[in-house]
């Protein structure tokens, strides 16, 4: 499907939402995936308290992850999702 038509998540972007999720909250959910022609999966990470903290672009971040340009999970929490060393998220 083209990139602004929805469709399920890959693995890849699964992968990258339930990091947000583990940190940010279960408020960021698939349901609340954007689906942008020439990006496609993108979320509006909110906080725990509800504010938007983040634009995470799901598809890119998942791309990003798989070819190496981002070496780990820990590269991806701390330089592209902002999540500090407490994992709690609170």
């Amino acid at each position: 499907m083209r990139d602004g038509v929805p469709r399920e998540l890959t693995e890849g972007e699964r992968h990258v939402l339930e990091v947000i999720r583990e940190h940010y909250g279960p408020s960021n959910g698939p349901e609340g995936v954007d689906w942008i022609e020439g990006q496609g999966a993108c979320l509006w990470v909110r906080n725990r308290s509800g504010a938007h903290v983040l634009f995470a672009n799901l598809t890119t971040l998942a791309w990003m992850l798989q070819e190496g340009d981002i070496a780990s999970d820990d590269e991806l929490r701390r330089e592209w999702l902002r999540i500090e060393d407490d994992a709690s998220g609170r």
